[in-house]
């Protein structure tokens, strides 16, 4: 205990969590921008239109390339490699990924219909309003969603910025910061009114993913998890715009 006070009262404590993320969110927001960039002449050359759902699935795709670049090269620049635990999921994993699977859907179920009784309406998605006149685009991203999105935000937001924390402050605070960053980042997926009460759903939704991370310490697990709840939902908006269904 003594020890944990001390370490708490030395200021490089503080700066290696903190500094530390917040250089690892500067990376990836500058090469997540890089990597679109140097995407674009590709998609280009394909013959692709970039404002086409493929070309924005792609260019999904690229952006979070630029993720796991700027997570990577962090951790092997800084010498931090032990901070993220990787590894082929065990029986024990499985149960946390199926239990972690309905436990993040089941809780925005929950959140979203307390705000519905509440009259309160969520935020526009800046992904729904790209796929309102081209439903297609919502199945595009589903193996961008699997392969790239889940895995690299899981990478950054739990495996990096959560390990920082944690290494730090602790599993509870670790957790409850990282999902404040991981709701701060998705602040320009969305806009108009109830942006304060999707970001909430975020924050909370992260924070699941966050004690499915420290509970079986595989980012295997909570990047599949977070891979088909949004599987989940783009084929739940791809229904409702189409008309198979009235209503998520």
């Amino acid at each position: 205990m003594a020890s944990d006070a001390r370490s708490l009262e030395d200021p490089r404590t503080h700066l290696r969590a903190l500094g530390g993320a917040l250089v690892v969110v500067v990376l990836v927001v500058l090469l997540a921008s890089v990597a679109v960039s140097l995407g674009y002449p590709l998609i280009d050359a394909a013959g692709i239109a970039r404002d086409g759902a493929l070309g924005l699935a792609l260019r999904s795709a690229f952006q979070f390339v630029g993720f796991g670049v700027a997570g990577v090269g962090y951790l092997v620049v800084t010498d931090q490699t032990d901070l993220v635990t990787v590894r082929f999921p065990t029986r024990a994993d499985a149960k946390w990924l199926a239990g972690g699977f309905v436990a993040l859907l089941g809780l925005y179920l929950a959140v979203s219909g307390v705000l519905t009784a509440l009259g309160i309406e969520g935020a526009e998605s800046t992904i729904v309003m790209q796929g309102s006149d081209q439903p297609v685009y919502f199945l595009y991203l589903i193996p961008v969603t699997i392969l790239l999105v889940g895995p690299m935000e899981e990478l950054i937001f739990r495996g990096i910025v959560q390990g920082l924390f944690r290494r730090a402050y602790g599993p509870a605070v670790a957790v409850a910061a990282a999902s404040a960053v991981f709701a701060a980042v998705h602040l320009t997926s969305y806009s108009g009114e109830g942006l304060l009460a999707t970001l909430a759903t975020v924050l909370v939704l992260g924070g699941v993913l966050g004690i499915v991370y420290e509970k079986c310490r595989n980012l295997v697990v909570p990047a599949v998890v977070h891979g088909l709840f949004n599987t989940v939902q783009f084929l739940a908006v791809y229904a409702t715009t189409t008309g198979v269904v009235s209503g998520w």
